[in-house]
């Protein structure tokens, strides 16, 4: 792809006769998620998607995933340089799986300005500076970001998740509970037999990069007391967010933050978060985050009680693939009695459903899915975490900061 008007290449058509387009992709960041999620998903989808870039820091590791790809895959060390070769005919590509550490909006501006469709993995940003940044760059290309971007909240696509918004359109909800139960990641990746750390990253690279990212934390949260700073980007951006999305999708989001907590024997701890609804302000909110290394498995689960009993889903670790969600209904069943079920999608998996929608959207033909906007909410949501965090350890945030502010600003 050379600009923006240059379509995928046609492939043969589906089951109902239609077209299809096959989409050149790159994935951008070939860590723990990319290894275990991203490039066996494309493998398996290979009628709608083909691998044609890949990209890493790492010289070595590009070069190994490029040829256990198959011929034809190119490897990079850097965005700019997969950019390069895109702006000089040398590859098309059509969209980019942006699965790199840390904050994605600086490399999202990048793709987009080059003609690429982005699906970025949380967080969309560290800051809501940088998010501004990309608002800005879609004004003068003339664009909506929502028919470029997507941000990787795979929950969202997981066809329990579906169900249960189905549900509680239904229903009058009284409350809302998350309970996370985080293992180490040690112990959710050892069947993936990664591959070893890279020791070939240039070390003035990885010291430009994080002076780069400590830069976009001071701009959203000031000159934070420990261990806020880690908090913020790790737990709260790092984790949490995939709670506050999924709050966002199934209930319209949440408003208030009046207290939180920070306990544990060690960093990251525990966190205990509560609030009310954005759009069902009377509707009272809390969610219960727990690092605990040696946890048998990860477990979230997420609750919904209302006036005639509970839906509730629970996740399995994301890392393995098609381990399904488990919706669980509770309702009263009368007279005097009770019926629960439970329902799982066996055969379905949430990443693989994200895939394939942003092959329709790299196709340019976008479905409904979170852009920018939703992000950009969610961003606003963790900042409010964190000043409320910073409230409840006695160091409040600057209140000229983004996150000092935070309770004043609307996506």
């Amino acid at each position: 792809m050379t600009g923006f008007d240059e379509q995928p290449v046609p492939v043969a058509g589906d089951e109902t006769g239609r077209p299809r387009e096959r989409v050149r992709l790159a994935v951008i960041g070939l860590g723990a998620i990319s290894q275990s999620v991203h490039l066996p998903l494309i493998r398996r989808n290979h009628d709608l998607v083909e691998l044609v870039a890949v990209v890493d820091l790492s010289a070595s590791r590009a070069q190994e995933v490029a040829e256990a790809s198959g011929a034809g895959v190119a490897p990079f060390t850097s965005v700019e340089a997969l950019i390069a070769a895109v702006a000089a005919g040398e590859l098309h590509l059509d969209g980019a799986i942006l699965a790199t550490a840390g904050s994605h909006a600086p490399d999202v501006a990048r793709l987009v300005a080059a003609g690429i469709r982005v699906l970025a993995e949380k967080p969309l940003a560290f800051s809501l500076a940088e998010t501004d940044a990309l608002r800005d760059l879609a004004a003068a290309h003339g664009i909506e970001l929502a028919d470029w971007v997507r941000v990787g909240y795979m929950k969202e696509h997981d066809p329990a998740s579906a169900m249960a918004r189905a549900l509680l359109a239904e229903v009058d909800i009284r409350a809302v509970t998350v309970e996370v139960l985080h293992p180490a990641d040690g112990a959710q990746l050892a069947f993936a037999n990664l591959a070893a750390p890279p020791t070939d990253v240039p070390a003035d690279t990885l010291a430009t990069l994080i002076a780069a990212t400590d830069a976009t934390v001071a701009t959203a949260i000031g000159d934070a007391a420990e261990p806020l700073p880690k908090l913020y980007t790790n737990v709260v951006l790092g984790s949490i967010v995939h709670d506050i999305g999924l709050l966002r999708s199934l209930v319209g989001g949440i408003g208030t933050v009046d207290r939180a907590r920070h306990t544990g024997p060690a960093f990251p701890g525990s966190l205990s978060l509560g609030g009310f609804l954005a759009e069902r302000t009377e509707v009272p909110w809390s969610i219960d985050w727990h690092f605990i290394p040696r946890y048998p498995e990860y477990r979230e689960t997420v609750t919904f009680h209302h006036e005639t009993g509970s839906i509730a889903l629970t996740f399995a670790v994301p890392y393995v693939l098609n381990v399904p969600t488990v919706l669980t209904v509770v309702e009263n069943a009368e007279p005097l009695g009770s019926r629960r079920s439970e329902t799982r999608w066996m055969q379905e998996e949430a990443f693989e459903q994200e895939l394939r929608s942003f092959a329709a959207l790299a196709a340019g033909h976008p479905e409904p899915g979170p852009s920018v906007a939703e992000g950009v909410a969610d961003i606003v949501v963790g900042q409010r975490m964190l000043r409320a965090l910073a409230d409840s350890i006695g160091s409040p945030l600057d209140g000229s900061t983004e996150a000092g502010a935070a309770g004043d600003r609307r996506a």
